[in-house]
């Protein structure tokens, strides 16, 4: 509830950040030599679904939005409280920001520093699905203090996989006809390989599987 312009905490935030923004968030020291080579237009926040997360990206977002920057928050639902769905929801959301600031014309690549490591290693591999089309990913060394960059490696799913895919479609199906359309073998793969979630007495394809499947 203090993640606002004009709250007391939140601007006393802003003042220590701005004040040295490099040591005090590892995130923007990542991206330090972008910044000062004015490379960064645009800068999409990702917060887990906290409060305290909340928190430090708006005052972010306030501080690289004062540097002229475009700047947005998104706050992943279950990110940081639930382990299935807050990684499921985190490669939703990442899919449809870069297919939306990529249609806008955006280079698009990913900071991976900063929030928990696996989360981070899901990330990278978000990254590098191949229709996604992020250039790459980059993050402070740890052990060598600079901001290292790591190629998006092309990775894509098998095409016979990616033809049962499109064969159930974007909206929901019932678990008969879904077993009718790919069988109940390939569907119980899919459901417990994680591309198709289910509710009830029905089925869907997770979106970033259709992302992926489909391009931009």
């Amino acid at each position: 509830e203090r993640a606002c312009s004009g709250c007391e905490e939140f601007e006393a935030g802003l003042r220590v950040l701005a004040s040295k923004p490099y040591e005090v968030s590892a995130e923007l020291n990542a991206m330090r030599s972008y910044l000062e080579e004015g490379m960064v237009d645009a800068v999409v926040l990702l917060s887990s679904d906290t409060g305290v997360s909340e928190f430090s990206a708006k005052i972010l977002e306030a501080y690289l939005s004062s540097e002229g920057k475009l700047v947005e928050t998104i706050r992943v639902p279950g990110l940081g409280l639930d382990f299935q769905e807050g990684l499921i929801n985190l490669v939703d959301t990442v899919a449809g920001i870069v297919a939306r600031y990529r249609g806008l014309g955006y280079r698009v690549w990913i900071n991976l520093t900063g929030g928990f490591k696996l989360e981070a290693a899901v990330l990278y591999l978000v990254s590098c699905l191949s229709r996604l089309g992020v250039e790459k990913a980059y993050y402070i060394h740890e052990a060598m203090r600079s901001t290292v960059e790591v190629p998006a490696i092309p990775v894509k799913l098998e095409d016979s996989m990616m033809r049962i895919v499109e064969r159930l479609g974007d909206q929901e199906v019932e678990l008969e006809e879904a077993r009718k359309r790919i069988g109940e073998e390939m569907l119980d793969v899919l459901l417990r390989s994680g591309l198709v979630e289910r509710s009830g007495t029905t089925v869907r394809i997770r979106k970033w599987v259709l992302h992926l499947v489909r391009g931009f």
